[in-house]
Formats: C-alpha cells, structure tokens, sequence
C-alpha cells in the first residue's frame, strides 16, 4: 500500500507539474495582502491596523481563508476526465495520493504561506512603525506646547514590532485548538473536491453553510451549550472526567472524519475511472 520509492517519485512527478500553479497561488495572496495594505496606509490614521494584534488577524485570517482555497484546489486535475484519467492512472496507490496531499496542504501550505506572509508584513510592519513613531514624537512636541491641553491617548512602540502570532499563544492547547480547526477546514474543502464532480467549489461552499445551520438547529433544539465544546482549548471551566475525554475526542473526530472521507472519496474516482 506505500512503498517510499514510488511515493518519492509521484511526489517529484506532482511537483514538477504542479509548483508554477502552487507559486501563482502564493503571489496571488501576497498581492492582495499588499492590496488591502495600501488600502490601509492611505487613511490618516491607516497605520492602526498593523500593531500586533492586527498583524494576527492579518496572519491567521489569511491562513484560513486561503489554505481552505488552496485545499480545495489541490485535486484541480479532477475537473476534467481526460486530465482525472492521467492523475488517476500514475504508478502509485490510492494511500500514497491521498498523503502526498495531506502533507502538501496540511504541512508544507502553511509553512510556504507563513514565509509568504511576513514578505509582506514587515514593510508593513516597517513603515507602522516609523508613522506610530512620528506620531508619538508629535504627541509629545504637542503636549510641551501646550501642557494644559488635551491629552492623546500614548502611542505605545512596542505595541507596533513585529509580532510572530504563535509567540502569543499561551500555550500547546491554544495551538491545537487552531490547527484542529484549520485541519478541518482544509479536510472539508478536499473532500468535497473529490466527492462534486461539477462545480465542487461552489456546492463545498453550499455544503458547508447548511452544515453550520443544522449544527446551530440542532444545538438550538436540544439547548446544548455550544461555546463548553468550542472553548475546551481556553481551559476555562472545570469540566468533569467524562467531558475531558468527550470533548477532545470531537474535536480529533472532525478533522479525522473529513480527511477519511476524502481517502475514500479518492478511493471511489480512482476505481470508477
């Protein structure tokens, strides 16, 4: 079912065919975060939104959005028969196609994304910087002129250095929370990939909506406590012994439950191609 030296050469097959799109994908994300920049910087006070808690959004906002688009656009030879036919038919076993996707979207994306990023977050960074100095430096100008005047909020410079997202997690619960998330995410949008032989982006995007709609129902119905389960990775509350192995066991069930789904799904094209 695997054997490393098929694995290793569909996964040099893959890349030689596939790096110019995957490279594409990347600057096109890097020109509209330089985009929504410039939106951004061309406000008076437009450099605001680039001190660490905006740089996290920015990162992590990014992250999701655009590891789903791009796991949803993995399997982008399935569109087409004459092309499924050729990807279908390589030298390699369903298992190896299957985990040659798995570490494409779920590691190597999000470490490529992660670089892509801060290319063009610390110019961002960089001239927030230098604009929140400038404005520190004129408050207190201002403030020597005028002592008896009215008093700006202080512009706080370390509030504005460059900020690695996963420095502020408190801990290995808060990343897993995020990752189990994202790994969700992305199982979801490669299953349904697979699983729509026409227009899978748009009835993926369907397919989740009414999934979220019937979670909300159902949680309204039986007047469940949703944010318990959703915040089991804040360690807020006390939780009895059956909770704390209920409840990380549904979260690991859904993003197992979609990338197993998405095996089978593979499973399925391949034998009726």
């Amino acid at each position: 079912m695997f054997e490393l030296r098929r694995f290793a050469r569909l996964a040099r097959a893959h890349w030689a065919e596939s790096w110019r799109r995957y490279a594409w994908f990347l600057a096109a994300g890097m020109l509209l975060h330089g985009v929504i920049s410039i939106i951004f910087f061309a406000g008076g006070n437009g450099y605001t939104a680039f001190d660490t808690k905006g740089q996290t959004g920015f990162y992590f906002t990014g992250l999701f959005v655009l590891a789903s688009i791009f796991a949803g656009r993995y399997f982008l030879t399935m569109s087409t028969r004459a092309s499924a036919l050729l990807a279908l038919m390589r030298p390699a076993s369903v298992f190896e196609k299957w985990l040659l996707a798995a570490l494409t979207v779920a590691v190597l994306y999000p470490l490529a994304y992660t670089l892509a990023f801060y290319l063009v977050d610390a110019p961002d960074q960089w001239l927030a910087y230098g604009q929140a100095k400038h404005q520190a430096l004129q408050q207190a100008l201002d403030l020597a002129r005028h002592p008896d005047g009215i008093r700006r909020v202080a512009v706080d410079l370390d509030e504005y250095r460059l900020v690695f997202p996963w420095t502020g997690m408190k801990g290995w619960r808060d990343a897993a929370g995020l990752l189990l998330i994202l790994y969700s995410l992305q199982g979801m949008a490669v299953f349904g990939s697979l699983y729509f032989r026409t227009v899978p982006f748009i009835k993926t995007g369907l397919s989740c909506v009414f999934l979220f709609l019937a979670c909300v129902l159902l949680s309204t119905a039986f007047r469940s406590r949703p944010d318990v389960v959703l915040g089991y990775w804040d360690h807020q509350r006390s939780l009895s012994t059956l909770q704390e192995i209920f409840y990380p066991a549904l979260w690991l069930a859904f993003p197992g439950l979609f990338w197993l789904a998405s095996f089978l799904a593979l499973k399925e094209r391949e034998i009726s191609a």
